[in-house]
């Protein structure tokens, strides 16, 4: 079994690629917005495509670009629900690519990890979103593992780690901080009521 170094220096052009995905990879739990996710998604499918493409692991490579191709229709869905409906349709087709290029247990983690993350990238809502996406981390690490895909192993590793953060930082968001309370208001609504003065006749 190769080395992580050994990867590395036995195809500098797939290194170069996987490297510029590994930026990506790492970036995108950073974002808040969900066009800015699915834009740094983008980028992760298409240089992890030509990574493994130039690695000649053809599984990743089909599903990888597959799913740089679904999420250009996730960005410009929008609210056409026929582009919605065509964005889940790449679903089934990963899954045609993994069987056409099957290579055993590499190619039932590709299958899963990509279709995890295709599902979640036609979520409207960004925690649905975040929770499919690190939902496929494991099946990624998986398939990075079984072919010495060492940037994007690295990459999905760490991904994961800022994933699960950045899911819990946005949770926390979406249920709100309670405020605190101004002492100067609060005092003065609980100001005692006063008493009325007594009625002599």
């Amino acid at each position: 079994m190769q080395t992580l170094a050994e990867v590395f220096q036995g195809n500098v052009l797939a290194t170069c690629f996987g490297a510029m995905g590994l930026a990506c990879q790492l970036a995108w739990p950073m974002f808040r917005q969900r066009r800015s996710i699915l834009t740094v998604q983008f980028g992760i499918g298409a240089d992890y495509g030509a990574q493994y493409a130039l690695l000649g692991a053809w599984s990743g490579a089909g599903v990888a670009f597959l799913g740089a191709t679904q999420t250009v229709i996730a960005l410009i869905a929008g609210d056409r629900p026929w582009l919605r409906k065509l964005g889940f349709g790449f679903i089934p087709a990963a899954a045609l690519i993994g069987f056409l290029t099957w290579s055993g247990v590499a190619s039932v983690f590709a299958i899963a990890a990509c279709s995890l993350i295709m599902a979640g990238r036609m979520q409207r809502d960004t925690i649905r979103m975040r929770s499919l996406m690190l939902a496929a981390a494991p099946f990624g690490i998986g398939y990075d593992l079984s072919v010495g895909a060492a940037p994007a192993l690295i990459g999905a590793i760490v991904s994961a780690c800022l994933g699960i953060a950045a899911l819990l930082r946005e949770v926390r968001a979406r249920r709100g901080t309670p405020a605190i309370p101004d002492p100067i208001r609060l005092s003065a609504a609980w100001r005692p009521a006063p008493i009325p003065k007594r009625v002599t006749l």
